[in-house]
């Protein structure tokens, strides 16, 4: 399994293990982190329930976000805060293999995307993002982790201990923002907003210093969060 794979994989774990409270809605008044973008009225949605109903297709759910249709999805999203160092693999490639977004979306849900070696290269530093920003209130309990755990079956053996190893490696935040490259930043700081609750004085900090490395103004930050319905950082 390619590295795209293995984040798409690793992805789901996150957002059920790290993000329950943000899907099914949360306290915010945007109605859950993933509230703006679920297609429902987070806490407010009425009839099914539950984590199948959540991660059902159609109109709604999380499947609606994390898959979406063609352009759409959380993939779709990261493809509109791509910069130079996320360019359109298939323009580069002359049309011959998708772009990130399109790769990110086939591996959200659950398919074996055919990555280039430059994608597979930008999943991996977006899977140590969502690591990290999990680690961000201060531990992955190992509750958590079993749930990230659950989600990895068919990943290579390979692919499965660098996430265990990120998964017991102590934060460093600054290591990861010096391995971002130029154009991704966006992209790395909304994947690690998917991976944390924001309940927390110690996960605002750690968005706050993530932002700053990454040269991310507040009126970008808070565009991110917007997006996806996430209380802001900044007045």
């Amino acid at each position: 399994m390619s590295m795209m794979g293995t984040l798409g994989k690793v992805a789901m774990g996150i957002i059920v293990a790290k993000g329950m409270s943000k899907v099914m809605g949360g306290n915010s008044s945007g109605g859950g982190l993933l509230g703006g973008l679920l297609g429902g009225q987070g806490s407010q949605r009425q009839g099914g329930g539950g984590l199948s109903d959540m991660l059902g297709g159609g109109s709604g759910g999380l499947g609606s976000l994390l898959g979406g249709a063609s352009g759409g999805g959380l993939g779709g999203l990261l493809g509109s805060l791509a910069g130079g160092g996320a360019q359109n693999n298939a323009e580069k490639n002359n049309g011959q293999a998708k772009d990130f977004s399109s790769m990110f979306n086939d591996a959200i849900q659950g398919k074996e995307p055919e990555a280039t070696p430059e994608q597979d290269q930008q999943a991996q530093i977006m899977l140590r993002a969502m690591i990290s920003a999990a680690k961000a209130d201060g531990h992955i309990d190992e509750d958590e982790k079993k749930k990230i755990v659950e989600h990895m079956k068919d990943v290579s053996d390979e692919d499965a201990e660098m996430v265990r190893n990120e998964l017991q490696a102590p934060l460093d935040i600054q290591g990861l923002i010096e391995s971002v490259p130029k154009g991704m930043e966006q992209q790395v700081y909304l994947m690690s907003l998917l991976a944390i609750d924001l309940d927390s004085k110690e996960e605002a900090v750690y968005l706050d210093f993530l932002a700053k490395g990454l040269n991310i103004s507040h009126q970008e930050s808070n565009q991110i969060h917007e997006k996806l319905g996430a209380p802001t950082l900044y007045n």
